[in-house]
């Protein structure tokens, strides 16, 4: 992807990146088609296709003569445009080295092989984000501030500016409510106020509870599983996974391209923030329940 990206860079005439647009292209779909031998169905056929584009644009290809010389205005946007294209196409690096990183943050390897409540409704998931923390309290603990989020209860205790920068009106709670201590399977459970961006999406945006395990897991439809489990020193180990099918098609390579360089790195921001959240409060709370007791 990234030597894709240079290349066409560099055939638009970035600086830098101009006078090796060809072996670039060249490089980048030998690379592509050895990785596309082990790739089946329309993938490989999507994928042949614009390997043999991309080798005969750099077969028939000539250089264009720049006419813009001279010219202070256009040489303004030529700039803009180098430095542009340079910054994407770092940014488009940094994400393909960190996402190994990224889609597996706090967890361990034991923990991403194993079974957990949620899988069965993505028997065979194609794709899929694990995510970890440690917390120190037990899990009925974490569990009670875990039941509580939604839009319309606890928030999510990530970054409020964040999700309210976008209109979520979001107000993460600071303690434990007793009303909001169940939820149902078939609930909707809110992201976002209701008429959100005036409805245009419908009158209620959120995820439908898929499954509830009491003080183990609560299951959600578009997001994923948020999983419990208590460690041997009275600990607790909180996992998030998410799941998706992930099945090759034609219209997946765009999705697959938005949740790569858009989706994940967001998601990692907020559901970590929303780990850490979860940490602190539970372990606040688990020391003042500590404290009175003694």
């Amino acid at each position: 992807m990234v030597g894709f990206l240079a290349a066409g860079f560099g055939a638009i005439g970035v600086s830098g990146l101009k006078g090796f647009w060809r072996p670039l292209t060249v490089i980048s779909a030998v690379s592509s088609l050895m990785l596309l031998i082990l790739t089946p169905g329309v993938v490989l056929v999507l994928g042949l296709t614009v390997d043999f584009i991309a080798l005969s644009v750099v077969a028939y290809s000539r250089d264009a003569t720049d006419n813009a010389a001279g010219h202070s205005r256009r040489r303004v946007w030529r700039l803009a445009g180098i430095i542009v294209s340079w910054m994407f196409l770092l940014y488009v690096a940094v994400v393909l080295a960190l996402r190994p990183w990224n889609v597996q943050w706090g967890t361990t390897a034991v923990e991403r092989a194993s079974t957990l409540p949620g899988d069965e409704f993505v028997p065979v998931a194609h794709y899929r984000i694990d995510h970890g923390i440690t917390i120190d309290a037990p899990p009925e603990v974490v569990w009670s501030w875990l039941i509580q989020i939604g839009q319309d209860r606890g928030g999510f205790y990530s970054y409020t500016k964040l999700e309210n920068a976008v209109g979520a009106k979001i107000t993460n709670a600071n303690r434990i409510v007793p009303e909001w201590q169940q939820r149902q399977v078939g609930e909707l459970l809110p992201t976002v106020p209701e008429n959100y961006l005036g409805g245009v999406f419908g009158s209620r945006l959120g995820c439908k509870v898929l499954k509830v395990v009491p003080g183990e897991a609560l299951v959600l439809e578009g997001w994923g599983a948020f999983v419990v489990l208590p460690t041997i020193d009275n600990k607790t180990r909180m996992l998030i996974r998410t799941c998706g099918l992930g099945t090759p098609s034609l219209a997946g390579v765009l999705e697959a391209l938005f949740r790569l360089l858009v989706y994940e790195p967001a998601h990692l921001i907020m559901e970590r923030g929303m780990l850490i959240g979860i940490k602190q409060r539970a372990e606040s709370s688990q020391l003042e329940s500590t404290f009175l007791a003694s």
